[in-house]
């Protein structure tokens, strides 16, 4: 099970494209971790080719919350170091399930 990222997240060269393709940057998903963030474990179910007991990739963590202008964004954070700083996969604008979820009682927050 993936952590929560107390130490930060991070980005490359392939985030940069990857954010940029769904409208996003990396400066959002900054501004999206310095707030009133939640943070869900990312189902197997929801990873292509997935199951509960069989993994392909490392343990991925959904992080939901506003940036500064109030917009609810979702990314995709993978675990990556000792130091919980987790690498930054991909994001989106936030849908209606998005919303919902962050809305509603469960996640967790950093303290």
């Amino acid at each position: 099970m993936p952590e929560i990222p107390y130490g930060g997240i991070t980005g490359n060269d392939a985030t940069d494209d990857e954010l940029w393709a769904h409208g996003l940057s990396m400066e959002e998903a900054d501004d999206v971790w310095d707030g009133p963030a939640k943070y869900f474990n990312q189902a197997a179910r929801d990873r292509p080719g997935e199951t509960a007991g069989r993994r392909r990739q490392p343990a991925r963590m959904v992080m939901i919350g506003p940036d500064l202008s109030g917009r609810l964004l979702t990314f995709i954070l993978e675990e990556r170091d000792e130091n919980l700083v987790s690498h930054v996969v991909t994001g989106w604008p936030s849908d209606r399930e998005d919303q919902a979820r962050y809305r509603q009682p469960g996640g967790r927050m950093r303290q």
